[in-house]
C-alpha cells in the first residue's frame, strides 16, 4: 500500500509539472522524475520526527517546488490558500483534517495566504496511511492528531482548473 501511494503521488506529480512556478515564482519542478521509495520516506519520517517545531507541532521538507513532506505531531491553525488547492498523500500514522467553515482570527500573512487560531465548522475527515484527500482552493481547513499520535503525508500545491 506504501509503495502504490508513492507511485500515486509520483504520477501527480508528472501531471501537475509547472504548480510550484505559479506558488514559488522562480522555483520550478523538476523536468525529470523523480523517485522517493517507501524506504525512503520512512527514512525522511524518522529524521523528521526529531526535528518537530514545539509551537507548529510539524516539520516540513520541500520535495520538490509544488510538493511538501509534512510530519506533525499535533493541531495546526486555520488556514486557507486562496489561489492553490492541496492534494494530500497519507503516508503513515493518523489523525484527521477539518474542511470548510471560517478560520478564526484569520489574518493574511502572505500573499494569497490566510492563517488564523482554528476553524470553526466544516467537516472532520479522518485520515490514515493510504489515504488521499484533496482541499479546493479558497477553502478553510485544519490539521488535527491527538496526543501521542502523528502523520506523515505528502502535500501537492495544484493550481485550480
Amino acid at each position: 500500500m506504501k509503495r502504490s501511494a508513492v507511485g500515486i503521488v509520483l504520477v501527480v506529480l508528472g501531471a501537475i509539472g509547472l504548480a510550484g512556478q505559479a506558488r514559488q515564482g522562480t522555483q520550478s519542478d523538476p523536468k525529470t522524475p523523480v523517485f522517493w521509495s517507501a524506504q525512503q520516506m520512512k527514512e525522511l519520517s524518522a529524521q523528521m520526527s526529531t526535528r518537530v517545531n514545539p509551537q507548529t507541532h510539524n516539520s516540513a521538507q520541500s520535495l520538490i517546488a509544488s510538493a511538501n513532506l509534512i510530519y506533525r505531531s499535533g493541531n495546526s491553525g486555520g488556514e486557507i490558500h486562496e489561489k492553490v488547492a492541496d492534494f494530500i498523500f497519507v503516508h503513515e500514522g493518523q489523525g484527521s483534517i477539518l474542511i470548510g467553515g471560517k478560520v478564526i482570527g484569520g489574518q493574511q500573512t502572505v500573499p494569497d495566504e490566510i492563517r488564523g487560531e482554528s476553524v470553526e465548522g466544516g467537516t472532520r475527515y479522518p485520515i490514515a496511511a493510504g489515504d488521499s484527500i484533496y482541499v479546493p482552493a479558497g477553502m478553510a481547513h485544519q490539521f488535527l492528531v491527538e496526543d501521542g499520535k502523528h502523520f506523515l503525508i505528502t502535500i501537492v500545491k495544484v493550481p485550480p482548473k
